[in-house]
């Protein structure tokens, strides 16, 4: 009988130990994050035109498996017509487009934007819903240069993985 204790004893904490260390296992983030651009009313897209003096409404979803901690937004010039792209269709599109992708021989300067934003602790959703707000001049007075641009998106999760997307937009300059 005593024999039989010590085994049943055995077992429960090899049990235990063993239970514990899988709940661990399953607590270690190792997915990235998304970003999804095809709910209702996404922005920006794709081959979308955007004026300075106006602003780009940006409205996209970010999810985690289990949490996310910030975001990123850059804008800046195309002009030389470089990718970011990491979808086949995205760079499909681009080689297929490219001779219309240009400068639009507006004089200036390129315009650059780079904002980090945080997020709610303990957020696995999260609805981006902005506007970024698109000057005419640059701090210099100078009007910015109308042409091709990448408004990029880059999220992060609590675990630090990232993953980022790229849309190639237009801004230009209101006639």
């Amino acid at each position: 009988m005593k024999k039989l204790l010590t085994i049943i004893a055995s077992a429960l904490i090899m049990s235990a130990i063993t239970s514990c260390g899988n709940d661990d296992k399953e607590d270690i983030d190792t997915e990235k994050p998304q970003i999804i651009a095809t709910i209702d009313g996404a922005s920006p897209a794709n081959a979308a035109t955007f004026y300075f003096g106006e602003s780009i409404p940006v409205k996209l979803l970010l999810t985690d498996n289990a949490e996310l901690g910030s975001f990123s937004v850059n804008i800046h010039n195309n002009f030389d017509h470089h990718s970011h792209s990491t979808e086949e269709e995205e760079e499909e599109h681009h080689h297929e487009e490219e001779e219309h992708h240009h400068h639009d021989g507006e004089e200036g300067d390129a315009f650059q934007f780079t904002q980090d934003y945080t997020i709610p602790a303990g957020s696995t959703n999260f609805l981006i819903d902005t506007t970024i707000p698109l000057p005419v001049k640059s701090d210099d007075g100078d009007e910015y240069a109308g042409g091709d641009y990448h408004f990029m998106i880059t999220v992060t999760d609590k675990a630090g993985f990232s993953t980022f997307k790229a849309f190639e937009i237009k801004i230009l300059q209101k006639e």
